[in-house]
């Protein structure tokens, strides 16, 4: 008799389960049972941000990668290789998988680098495949003199250099472009090499060539900037500026014009590193999302990588929109946009002892 009502409170249990639904684990495919859906809805996000495809890459380099979206979700990456003299290398993603990619397109330039480079794209207005890489880097001369290139895709022609004869840094440069096409104009950001290490920003057009530099004399670094184009309003651009001050904490600013800047007073973040961090804004089909991937301060063992991402930015109080990846690196990550939702691509060089590159896309949790 005892076993009899046990199986039947057994029954009741398991209709009570049908009826109310439990929601399907995130990317498992599955469709749930009824209520499914509506309850996953209320409740995001459900887990903390996470990577989803992950590849690690044959090539190896002295610094971490810089990263930037070509046509989404193809993306390209650019490195210091771990040669004797320091090549700079650059290579295309697949046109659908950002994270695959084949030296097919790849070339490496007779330029050479102590850091990584910076990369920005252009698009020719043509549609994929063309366009113009935008790479940047601080070179192996005494004083370390800043550079740019311009490189055709989908062939990876080198169409022209610039070098920027006094302006010098003890570390790598940003790039970004607003307007994206072949008028684009282009922002390059650095570190001075004045006792202060000064932020720089040198705003170039094309149409015609002009050069424009803002020195942000009282804002300073331990490492390289990183500047992105702000894309979260959907139809204008603005600058997105980050840096890591003498405290080890990370810094943000924004502008409409690369000259006059906004920024918190304090940090808006508890977090620290040694390293520049990467942030990434754009609009999300739920609205603006700004992505933050830093390395955690400390020593090799201890280099963990971190991703927050925020809906309300300046502030980045969202629930479970933060998280430390079970990853490693031996300098800051580098972010992109990876498609047309909210995930990004983030890349890094590994602590595995020949510092492989890898590139993971991270998708915020819901």
């Amino acid at each position: 008799m005892q076993a009899r009502r046990l199986a039947i409170m057994s029954i009741v249990v398991l209709a009570l389960l049908v009826g109310i639904g439990i929601p399907a684990t995130a990317g498992s495919g599955a469709t749930g049972w009824p209520g499914a859906t509506a309850w996953a809805a209320v409740q995001q996000p459900q887990s903390v941000p996470r990577i989803g495809s992950k590849a690690v890459l044959g090539e190896t380099s002295i610094d971490g990668p810089a990263l930037a979206t070509t046509y989404a979700p193809q993306t390209v990456i650019a490195w210091a290789g771990t040669d004797a003299l320091h090549h700079l290398n650059v290579m295309v993603s697949a046109p659908q998988n950002a994270t695959s990619y084949t030296t097919a397109q790849k070339i490496v330039l007779g330029e050479t680098s102590l850091w990584r480079p910076a990369v920005a794209f252009i698009d020719s207005g043509r549609g994929a495949p063309y366009g113009t890489i935008v790479l940047a880097w601080t070179g192996t001369d005494p004083d370390h003199t800043l550079n740019m290139a311009f490189i055709a895709t989908p062939a990876l022609t080198v169409t022209s250099k610039v070098t920027f004869w006094g302006e010098t840094s003890f570390t790598a440069p940003a790039v970004t472009t607003i307007n994206g096409d072949i008028n684009s104009d282009i922002y390059l950001g650095w570190t001075g090499t004045d006792p202060a290490h000064t932020l720089n920003i040198l705003h170039r057009t094309t149409n015609p060539v002009q050069n424009a530099k803002t020195t942000l004399w009282g804002w300073t670094s331990i490492s390289r900037p990183n500047l992105a184009t702000d894309l979260s309003a959907g139809t204008s651009a603005r600058l997105l500026l980050g840096w890591t001050e003498a405290n080890n904490h990370l810094y943000f600013a924004t502008s409409n014009n690369g000259v006059q800047w906004n920024r918190p007073a304090t940090s808006p973040l508890t977090a620290q590193s040694a390293w520049a961090p990467s942030i990434v804004g754009f609009r999300a089909p739920s609205g603006p999302m700004y992505w933050v991937a830093w390395t955690g301060n400390g020593t090799t063992t201890t280099r963990y990588l971190n991703v927050q991402f925020t809906t309300h930015y300046p502030n980045w109080t969202d629930p479970l929109s933060s998280t430390t990846l079970g990853e490693y690196a031996i300098s800051g990550p580098a972010l992109a946009q990876f498609d047309s939702g909210s995930a990004v691509i983030i890349g890094w060089a590994g602590t595995d002892p020949l510092h492989h590159l890898n590139v993971a896309v991270v998708t915020p949790g819901m």
